[in-house]
């Protein structure tokens, strides 16, 4: 087979398109082993003296180094056309797609809609062993604003632990079991919610029914997603960045503790109680970030025992070292100045400044967010926050909030390994 740079492939004959057709493409590139996405592509095949032409022919392209192959599904489109041909005794064959959309036996009467052609053409989908329906594993995307009706409502439970991939959950109200139903869900590279039709029939006719307002036409994108990986390569998410800096606190906190003897932990039911606020929120505007912003305040900045911090102070520096105004500093400042000296004999220059200016982010959008504060005063921490994090401007909600995470991930980091 040749392929060329537009997807125009070549086979010399038949029997060359059969031993193609033989080899069953999966979800890694075999060029460099990168994930491969399903997409529509313009398609032009020859196979002997005949071809035929796809304007919208399904492909997995690879999305690092773009090398495309024919999934199992699209080779049996092509085959058909081309026995086709040969039975008409015709050279040229344009075969243009009907949107046809085929229906499986699972929510039938909630009647999402969703692409078949996803099922049959992204590897291992429809290799299903585990249920004996067919189509159970075909993807059905929505808009992710979905989980907000289910994180409001206290019978249900939503879990986002990894970057893109959660559970969703009814509580069973009799106490025998945990859940009535209980599915997973995943986020796709375009931020689409996502599921398995199969499992979207375990849930209730009202869930299904509040998810069919929020349904949208699939992207068919699915692959590079922790939803997929975990679900069908059986492999390991990550924790959501939010759920890693907490666990680093604790983990700087358990480093102090054991090599200066110095317990840096503070109000501990009243933290716990406040990481249960924390989590990915699902839409980034400043009332649907503030829960996130407050709890994530009050456990990284005041959730330090202020004089034990002070006393860690003491430890690094000695008394010809300290600042006169020590006695005086809060959290934030102590962290800086334990960082300074724990940076010193680093061969790399850290600038410990913006290091920790995700702190005062915190505090100070926490204050903007509670506060009755005067319009010069709202104008001027707007002001900071932008510039601080290098955002355009401060309607920029989604690109504050990730680049905040990545600087508190990044200094907790520095806190755990400086702390060893």
């Amino acid at each position: 087979m040749k392929v060329g740079k537009n997807m125009d492939i070549k086979f010399n004959t038949y029997d060359d398109f059969m031993k193609e057709y033989e080899i069953y493409q999966l979800d890694k590139c075999s060029k460099c082993n990168s994930v491969r996405e399903l997409m529509q592509d313009d398609v032009m095949v020859r196979i002997e003296n005949r071809t035929l032409h796809f304007p919208g022919l399904f492909v997995l392209c690879c999305t690092k180094c773009g090398d495309k192959s024919l999934p199992e599904y699209s080779k049996e489109m092509i085959d058909g056309g081309y026995r086709t041909m040969v039975k008409q005794n015709q050279f040229v064959g344009e075969f243009v797609s009907k949107n046809y959309r085929k229906k499986f036996e699972y929510c039938q009467e909630i009647d999402y809609q969703y692409d078949h052609n996803d099922y049959y053409n992204i590897p291992g989908l429809c290799y299903d062993e585990e249920h004996s329906v067919e189509g159970f594993l075909t993807p059905v995307f929505f808009d992710r604003k979905a989980l907000i009706y289910f994180i409001s409502v206290p019978d249900f439970e939503v879990d986002i632990f990894s970057e893109t991939y959660g559970y969703i959950g009814k509580k069973d109200l009799e106490g025998i079991y945990q859940y009535d139903w209980s599915v997973p869900f995943g986020f796709n590279s375009n931020g689409k919610l996502v599921f398995w039709l199969g499992d979207l029939n375990y849930m209730d006719a009202q869930s299904q029914a509040i998810l069919k307002g929020f349904n949208v036409d699939s992207d068919h994108l699915i692959i590079d997603s922790e939803f997929f990986q975990a679900q069908m390569n059986c492999m390991f998410s990550r924790l959501i960045k939010e759920k890693q800096i907490l666990m680093n606190k604790d983990n700087f906190i358990l480093n102090v503790k054991k090599k200066y003897n110095i317990d840096l932990t503070h109000l501990e039911k009243e933290c716990s109680s406040q990481t249960e606020n924390i989590g990915r929120p699902l839409v980034f505007t400043e009332q649907g970030i503030s829960g996130v912003i407050n709890a994530f305040d009050k456990v990284l900045v005041e959730g330090f025992d202020v004089g034990q911090l002070r006393e860690l102070y003491k430890t690094l520096y000695t008394e010809s070292e300290r600042d006169a105004q020590y006695e005086r500093w809060q959290s934030i400042r102590l962290i800086k100045e334990i960082l300074l000296k724990w940076c010193e004999k680093l061969e790399d220059t850290i600038d410990v400044e913006i290091l920790v200016s995700p702190l005062y982010i915190l505090h100070d959008y926490r204050i903007y967010l509670d506060h009755l504060l005067s319009e010069e005063k709202q104008e001027n921490t707007k002001m900071y926050i932008v510039e601080t994090l290098g955002v355009q401007n401060f309607e920029e909600q989604e690109a504050i909030y990730f680049e905040e995470i990545e600087r508190l991930d990044k200094l907790f980091q520095y806190l755990v390994l400086l702390s060893k």
